[in-house]
């Protein structure tokens, strides 16, 4: 499904249901730091309530665009207005395509048009690199909704919602970007090889881990103070994509734990978890997940705790979904200013 059925597919369902599984789904997937997962988890949910709903926008003379914002409601996009606030670094024009305030929710369309290559890509994405400055208090979130592979061009919907004051007629947006990620893979796939068959107990730990954020199954953060971490085990990894490994598994406290090294991730934002299936095709996802730091705090690892004994483990498989990047990251300087203007 690309980015336009997407849209539509999402306005015809509840957003209850929208911010559950979506949250579900983001929370198996990428380790979220403990100071900053309730602030993000927010702007998750808010990005899936404002991409159901059809907003009334302010449209920029883009034909790509134009196009997207006609696939999801013709009648919308003819009262459009213009913004047209536009930059460009390294060879790559962002622009302000669209925008509409509704009280203290705010949603903006963004496309990023590489005017030189074909470096963007359908998985591109802005690498946590962009910032949001309103006049107040606010959280924000930013997912890629389309790309354009015969214009080099993708879109992104921004979000924010305001904590204490409203947007008014005349506040000032600013949004800015320094870093581009693309050409990222996703695989999802059995883990041949950890024979469930021969998984032991664990004697070695780590001392005091740096620790990243964690989460449990009840979609709470944890800090992991109170848990026994593997000693990671490079000479013995199992390799499962370029910048992934398996680099510990066994039994601790009577519970499976799998412990996972995610190479260089400030750079590739490599990500992803494990879990287990049984021989009927059911998953059990873990109970909890901690992450945390090598010494260079260029690598990390993450624990994966399962509610499941050595003598369960017989009776299933382990699998993992990871997305990896091996690419460096477009750099370049883009920030647009625009103001609010006043829905009519």
């Amino acid at each position: 499904m690309n980015g336009k059925e997407l849209l539509q597919s999402m306005s015809e369902i509840e957003n209850d249901l929208i911010i559950q599984s979506e949250f579900e789904f983001h929370q198996k997937k990428k380790i979220i730091h403990v100071k900053r997962r309730i602030a993000i988890a927010a702007c998750l949910c808010l990005c899936l309530c404002l991409c159901g709903t059809v907003p009334i926008l302010a449209f920029a003379g883009n034909d790509f665009a134009h196009e997207l914002l006609y696939s999801i409601s013709p009648s919308i996009a003819q009262k459009l207005k213009p913004i047209n606030v536009s930059c460009e670094d390294n060879g790559i024009e962002m622009t302000v395509v669209a925008a509409e305030v509704n009280g203290e929710k705010t949603t903006i369309l963004l496309s990023m048009h590489d005017k030189i290559a074909k470096r963007l890509d359908e998985t591109t994405d802005l690498f946590d690199s962009y910032s949001i400055c309103t006049p107040y208090d606010q959280s924000g979130g930013c997912s890629l909704v389309s790309y354009d592979a015969g214009t080099n061009t993708a879109a992104f919907m921004l979000t924010i919602e305001q904590t204490d004051h409203i947007l008014l007629p005349g506040d000032k947006i600013t949004f800015s970007v320094n870093q581009l990620l693309s050409k990222k893979e996703h695989n999802n796939f059995k883990i041949e090889k950890i024979d469930t068959n021969n998984v032991y107990s664990i004697t070695e730990f780590l001392e005091e881990p740096d620790i990243r954020g964690g989460s449990d199954s009840e979609s709470e953060s944890i800090d992991g103070d109170n848990m026994l971490f593997i000693k990671p085990d490079e000479a013995n990894a199992i390799i499962l994509k370029k910048g992934v490994a398996v680099t510990g598994y066994g039994i601790v406290e009577g519970k499976l734990h799998i412990q996972v090294r995610f190479s260089d991730i400030l750079n590739t934002d490599n990500h992803g978890y494990v879990y287990l299936k049984n021989e009927d095709g059911k998953v059990v996802n873990c109970q909890s997940s901690v992450a945390f730091w090598d010494q260079s705090h260029v690598n990390s690892y993450e624990e994966f705790v399962f509610e499941v004994s050595a003598e369960e483990l017989v009776n299933y498989e382990i699998w993992g979904e990871f997305w990896t990047c091996n690419n460096a990251p477009i750099e370049g300087e883009w920030q647009v200013t625009f103001p609010v203007e006043k829905n009519e």
